[in-house]
């Protein structure tokens, strides 16, 4: 059993080596991906947008009209219509092609300021290339960005971050098998007499508590991770010749609508799916064939509740503007599937029992990188005085995650402040060197320094660039400092700001508590190996003679 428990022990902590690099970046983007729709309204403070309905004046018709002048009928028939939280509307109306057995979409994105109607954006091409956010969104989209697919291109990001679901899990297995928490463990205190110590007790406790919601996340994140990449294209190879979109169009249902040349007016189903909604918001539109035999309208709408969000999604015929039913995720009818398909998308964005649930996915999601800082720091002490290649590339990637990704990330929010003040038309590029030249900083700090020196120059930094960031965000929108703080602020706004300064706080103290023991992570291993041993007391043989 020793022999197994030991196998298990390497297998654990190697698999966890492999995985902090993009573990780390998964979960620390997750936490604030979480918050993502608050990061959003926080960004466009002062250039809010009112919810479509309560917009005076406001007609869908008209701003489709707008959308759609000069393009061409080809693209009129598949359209998705997106409501920016707090900004503006965008259409992309596009066409699918097929190349090479895979199908991607083609078309026209336009974005429309539903206030006045002004064309604000128009591009044509690929869907990835031309629905490239607004300024105001940027920030939101990076971390989204970041999360979902670790700033790759969009298949291989899926496959990495599907592939660290998976490691995960096999993680959390080992874990259990290897620490068995049971409760005496869980109530414990951490040691503090040693770092090293300190560290393993709090890696194991934080490990043990948030096991539920890791495994909940490595679960569900493989699955939809892994599920567009690898899981429909295998689906549509076996049961449908590989035609993707008949297996999509299955999955998620297809209406019975009148058959008619007419096409029916827009204005009246938003406003009759908004009061069906408990007079919620519009989040997306999707027109399906429109124009055609077979046109129908699903409206997704939500009403924001702080115990747990209504969505509800709408279906109209195209034809004569009737409502048809509510729609699930899955399917046109209600099934067991579906509720499942929903329950996961719910676990995994921390949206089940709204801000409740996403205030406490945000906390594990930061104790889960903290899980594995403490796991690499532990390592890096036990094999202070190694100097085999191997650990120095976990050194440097302690260094370079567990310093310089908070780091990086304060540095991308400013970053953003700043892009949108000189009006950038684009962020992007900019906020993406900048995370990655903090990240090769720290790298670079890390090699020549100690990692915990390394470590807590950065957390400081860290600290001190989340406690600006309330105080510089509303210069991003032309706003003062004090005209900000004296208008009247909105729940999402003020709850980011108690985020930063939150954040601000934590790392700060953070690096206040490691400043003193810093150099331990370099000589503790070898402190304790040149500690003498005492001898053992022999077992007794306690059997029979």
């Amino acid at each position: 059993m020793k022999g197994t428990r030991k196998r298990l022990y390497f297998l654990h902590r190697w698999t966890g080596l492999s995985l902090a690099l993009l573990g780390i970046l998964v979960f620390f983007s997750g936490a604030l991906v979480t918050f993502h729709e608050e990061l959003e309204a926080w960004a466009t403070r002062g250039d809010r947008i009112a919810p479509l309905t309560q917009i005076a004046n406001f007609n869908l018709d008209q701003t489709w009209f707008v959308a759609k002048q000069g393009v061409s009928a080809e693209y009129l028939h598949q359209v998705d219509i997106t409501r920016h939280p707090h900004g503006p509307l965008s259409f992309f109306m596009h066409k699918h092609v097929t190349n090479n057995g895979q199908v991607s979409e083609f078309g026209v994105y336009r974005v429309v300021d539903p206030r006045t109607g002004k064309l604000l954006v128009s591009r044509t091409g690929p869907r990835a290339t031309v629905t490239t956010p607004l300024p105001r969104s940027a920030l939101a989209h990076f971390f989204v960005q970041l999360h979902t697919v670790l700033l790759l291109p969009r298949t291989l990001g899926l496959i990495a971050t599907g592939l660290v679901g998976f490691g995960l899990t096999l993680l959390i297995g080992t874990g259990t098998l290897v620490h068995r928490p049971t409760w005496s463990k869980l109530v414990a205190i951490p040691r503090t007499h040693r770092l090293r110590l300190w560290f393993g007790d709090l890696h194991r406790q934080l490990g043990s508590w948030t096991l539920p919601y890791t495994a909940i996340l490595a679960l569900t994140g493989t699955f939809f991770s892994l599920a567009t990449t690898v899981l429909i294209p295998v689906l549509a190879l076996v049961a449908f010749n590989g035609d993707q979109s008949a297996l999509i169009q299955v999955l998620v249902g297809k209406s019975e609508v009148s058959q008619s040349s007419a096409v029916a007016s827009l204005d009246p189903m938003l406003r009759d799916a908004s009061s069906r909604t408990d007079n919620g918001n519009l989040r997306f539109l999707f027109l399906e064939h429109w124009g055609e035999q077979d046109a129908s309208a699903v409206f997704f709408m939500r009403k924001p509740n702080a115990l747990g969000d209504l969505d509800l999604n709408h279906v109209y015929d195209g034809h004569s503007g009737e409502f048809l039913h509510t729609k699930p995720r899955l399917g046109t009818t209600a099934s067991l599937g579906g509720s499942l398909f929903k329950l996961m998308g719910d676990l995994h964005y921390g949206t089940l029992l709204g801000t409740l649930t996403k205030v406490l996915w945000s906390l594990c999601g930061l104790a889960t990188c903290l899980i594995a800082c403490s796991g690499l720091l532990v390592f890096i002490a036990r094999s202070a005085d190694t100097r085999h290649p191997g650990v120095s590339v976990v050194r440097w990637m302690t260094s370079t995650l567990a310093g310089g990704l908070p780091l990086a990330t304060a540095a991308v929010a400013l970053t953003w402040v700043f892009s949108c003040m000189l009006d950038a038309p684009d962020p992007t590029g900019s906020m993406t060197w900048v995370f990655l030249l903090a990240l090769a900083f720290t790298g670079i700090c890390g090699a020549l320094l100690d990692v915990g020196t390394t470590v807590t120059l950065s957390w400081a930094g860290a600290a001190l660039a989340f406690l600006a960031l309330p105080f510089v965000g509303p210069l991003a929108t032309g706003q003062d400092m004090v005209g900000a703080w004296t208008t009247p602020a909105i729940r999402s706004t003020v709850a980011v700001d108690i985020g930063f300064l939150t954040l601000a706080l934590g790392f700060g103290l953070a690096a206040w508590l490691l400043r003193e023991r810093a150099a331990q992570l370099s000589s503790s291993s070898a402190a304790e190996r040149g500690t003498p041993h005492l001898p053992t007391r022999p077992k007794q043989d306690v059997g029979c003679k």
